[in-house]
């Protein structure tokens, strides 16, 4: 999580730590014995914790981090009588490391959320996660507390595909699509059970016919429930903005599923309402049929599970899942540091419909502001809030962001322990009232989907530059009153200013350049070419306020 909830009762497991022998051989895994507590207290929360940092002891490459994106999958081994039942906890693909600093000594940090894992991590496990290419530190965070349901079960709807050594367990599209795999079936639901969901985690893979599937193309997949199409998604995942960058490779570019250095997407849908406690159903899934024959061999990672809950603990629970921003946290990079209106994600975590909230919120020893938020919000649907800041008076180094929902539709929460969250705030730049923007554009015709704009935090444009040449120097001077800005710079084809080094065998063309500098050509900021999508830079003219 971004933000930092207020002190609780937690357990931490640490069975990886970046001193840990990374594992030996091409896509080998760390394998692991974990003690997982066994069921003496309700967990609130249960987190996953991994962190990766680039290490030159590393030795998959010449590069501190691996040159190229690897997939992995975190699998618990869990003992079925005679057997062991392989269930995916998470799946992950690897950044490319070619340029890459990844967060420097601290490393880089993603969350995985295993609180409905509850019933596997118990009691002694084997976990296989991670690889050769990065250091790893893996962390469980078991917080005390009470759930929104008690999980009971979980259970693999399906396996896990065929193993190979490049892409782990896979099925084949052609053989998904003409439904030789992953047939219809008959699934008996716990009678003791009170509501049920399902969870995917699919990513696509191969460069299979003319779209390259099926990394490159985008499906929808669907569930089939008592023989009526009841849920359709789409795998599918935008990676122009990808908060870890510059990398290597074709990282901008949108992929089925994944993104190079994020979580594969995960699907959840809630089958409480289409079904009954006890009842044998009919389930099953299928994916868009294919377009081209030669689409056949592209290849598709899947993990369907579903889970068994007892009834919903609380009736009025609100919970605080973030602080977007402000805040200091990886994966919210791209729009942080900022002074702009604060964004928090929520999610109704009990059973009556939150239709009004009552938020303090502000610098954590600084004056807080009240703001009353309406809308409607069912059990277990998240949203995020906008917390309009007009003040950030007092602000300096090292300070903290407080949020609390002080009252859920008028009335005191039932569980307040998850109602409070914090989170750091940076200070944004802050430059003088005159400075010139340099911009060199890059070539091949990619100038003219470049574009920049400064505005204020009231949507006022103050500078607006487009239609750029190719290969061409500019020099924008900019004068600014004391205020608050915000910098956009696009790329509408989600490629930066750099060369064309991922479409060619070799680096071919001009890389631009971008910079901010004072009237005695001092540099005062410097952005990466390699930006993807867009630059988001808010900054300061004049004092700090």
């Amino acid at each position: 999580m971004c933000g930092k909830s207020f002190p609780e009762d937690t357990l931490t497991i640490n069975p990886i730590s970046f001193s840990t022998p990374s594992p030996e051989g091409w896509v080998a895994q760390y394998e692991v014995q974990v003690n997982f507590p066994e069921p003496e207290n309700n967990w609130r929360k249960i987190l996953m914790i991994q962190t990766l940092k680039c290490d030159s002891m590393t030795k998959a490459d010449k590069y501190d981090c691996g040159e190229w994106d690897y997939i992995w999958d975190a699998m618990l081994f869990v003992p079925v009588g005679d057997t062991v039942e392989i269930f995916k906890l998470g799946s992950f693909v690897t950044p490319y490391g070619k340029r890459l600093k990844m967060g420097g000594k601290e490393g880089w940090q993603w969350v995985y959320d295993l609180t409905d894992y509850a019933p596997l991590l118990r009691g002694e496990k084997e976990l296989h996660i991670g690889n050769n290419q990065e250091l790893l530190d893996l962390k469980f965070h078991f917080i005390k507390g009470i759930p929104p349901r008690n999980s009971m079960s979980v259970k693999n709807l399906y396996p896990l595909g065929a193993y190979d050594g490049h892409y782990g367990y896979t099925y084949k599209y052609g053989e998904i699509s003409e439904n030789k795999v992953l047939k219809p079936r008959r699934v008996d639901l716990d009678p003791l059970a009170s509501e049920f969901s399902i969870k995917s985690i699919i990513s696509g893979h191969g460069h299979e016919g003319p779209n390259y599937c099926c990394e490159w193309v985008s499906k929808s997949h669907h569930y089939i429930i008592n023989d009526a199409k009841e849920h359709t998604w789409n795998v599918w995942e935008d990676c122009g903005n990808n908060p870890i960058y510059p990398q290597g490779g074709t990282w901008p570019f949108d992929r089925a599923g994944w993104c190079p250095g994020t979580k594969v997407h995960e699907e959840i849908f809630e089958l409480t309402h289409l079904v009954n406690p006890g009842q044998t159903i009919k389930f099953d899934y299928e994916i868009e049929k294919i377009e081209d024959s030669d689409e056949k061999d592209g290849i598709y990672r899947i993990s369907h599970q579903l889970f068994s809950f007892g009834p919903p603990n609380f009736k009025r629970n609100l919970e605080i899942l973030d602080i977007i921003n402000p805040s200091s946290h990886d994966r919210f990079s791209r729009i942080n540091p900022t002074l702009g209106d604060a964004k928090v994600l929520i999610r109704n975590i009990g059973t009556e419909q939150i239709r009004r909230i009552k938020f303090y919120y502000g610098l954590e020893f600084g004056k807080k502001t009240i703001h009353h938020w309406t809308g409607d919000l069912k059990f277990l649907d998240s949203t995020t809030i906008i917390l309009p800041i007009n003040d950030w008076t007092g602000l300096k180094k090292n300070q903290s962001f407080f949020v609390e929902a002080a009252t859920i539709n008028g009335r005191k929460d039932e569980n307040e322990i998850d109602n409070k969250i914090i989170s750091n705030v940076n200070i944004p730049p802050v430059f003088p009232t005159t400075f010139i923007i340099k911009l060199k554009t890059n070539n091949f015709g990619r100038a003219k989907q470049n574009a920049f704009s400064i505005h204020d935090y009231q949507k006022k444009v103050y500078y607006s530059e487009s239609q750029f040449l190719d290969n061409t120097d500019y020099d924008v001077m900019i004068k600014l009153e004391d205020g608050l800005y915000q910098f956009v710079f696009n790329d509408f084809n989600e490629d930066g200013i750099d060369k064309l080094w991922w479409r060619e065998k070799d680096s071919v063309g001009t890389a631009g350049t971008l910079g901010f500098y004072d009237l005695d050509q001092n540099l005062l900021k410097t952005f990466p070419s390699d930006f993807g999508q867009e630059i988001l830079m808010d900054f300061i003219v004049g004092p700090i306020p």
